[in-house]
């Protein structure tokens, strides 16, 4: 299986709202859209500058049309695989792109993957779960006619009952809950026919946990691959996940992004050097792949020279 070292920076609404503390769209400024466009070219240059590092495996970049979409051929020039989302950003119930025309983005932008994020308990609202599955239904007879693969980022947010049975602790859900929930809703996704290439799934806290994952998304197509995506959580935890992931048959990488770009765009954006930030969200990434390497089989790591 050939390793898959996405870094993620396909957010919108999130970087609106966290990281540059803005409430919506309407309330940026010019000065604060060049600043955000600028921010992810910074990124895209630190992926450009780590792609020689890479000896192994597919590196790719997760990037949005919105702030990111003239950067796209820039960085397929460079040696780098795009994915870009088609769906609106922030919602609880997956709604598409240009009023659920995805089409739009893919025919002006050409990705290589087509990135979905759907929020979705098995245990949850079992109406909207099956608009969900519709709705990915029709992107996947899309698709069909296309070269683009699906990466499905799938989020198992707690309900309330199952939070109350984990005691109010979302790390105790995360733990003893989420693992089980997850494996159910790969099942049901695929079950209705929906076969993505890449799940991108949230990090596994043991390697049981990795692989009844790992094996729901394989049981429907032995080809599928997971990624551990990052959460925004602290270096140390996706550290961790990386590692029982790398030694889990069924995972073939990861996609993170706040985790390895958030200290150093905070940096420049409060007047800091690019090129110091460029550098350090390359080595940030190239610490993350050489980690996954050398914690996953031997196969996959580069040989000696």
């Amino acid at each position: 299986m050939t390793p898959v070292f996405a870094l993620a920076f396909d957010h919108r609404n999130s970087f609106r709202r966290d990281f540059m503390g803005l409430a919506g769209p309407r309330e940026v400024t010019p000065e604060q859209q060049a600043a955000m466009i600028a921010a992810k070219g910074v990124v895209v240059d630190a992926l450009l500058a780590a792609v020689p590092d890479i000896r192994v495996g597919r590196v790719v970049l997760l990037i949005d049309h919105e702030y990111g979409g003239d950067l796209v051929p820039r960085a397929q020039a460079g040696g780098v695989l795009v994915a870009m989302p088609v769906e609106e950003s922030g919602r609880a119930e997956l709604r598409y792109l240009d009023d659920d025309h995805p089409e739009r983005v893919l025919d002006a932008y050409h990705p290589d993957y087509v990135k979905v994020l759907i929020r979705y308990n098995p245990g949850g609202d079992t109406a909207m779960n099956a608009r969900q599955r519709a709705r990915l239904r029709d992107l996947a007879k899309l698709l069909d006619r296309r070269h683009q693969q699906l990466m499905l980022e799938l989020l198992v947010p707690p309900e309330d009952a199952q939070l109350a049975a984990a005691g109010g602790d979302r790390g105790r859900f995360d733990r003893e809950l989420r693992a089980a929930l997850t494996a159910a809703a790969v099942r049901e996704i695929a079950d209705d026919g929906i076969r993505p290439g890449l799940w991108k799934i949230e990090g596994p806290e043991s390697p049981d946990d990795a692989a009844r994952v790992a094996a729901a998304a394989r049981s429907a197509d032995p080809d599928a691959a997971c990624l551990v995506l990052g959460r925004g959580a602290d270096y140390a935890a996706v550290r961790r996940w990386l590692a029982i992931a790398a030694a889990t048959d069924g995972f073939a990488g990861f996609a993170v992004g706040r985790t390895i770009w958030w200290d150093a765009l905070r940096a420049f954006l409060d007047g800091g050097d690019r090129d110091a930030a460029v550098h350090a969200i390359a080595a940030r990434y190239l610490e993350l792949v050489r980690d996954y390497l050398a914690a996953g089989p031997a196969a996959n790591r580069p040989a000696a020279t």
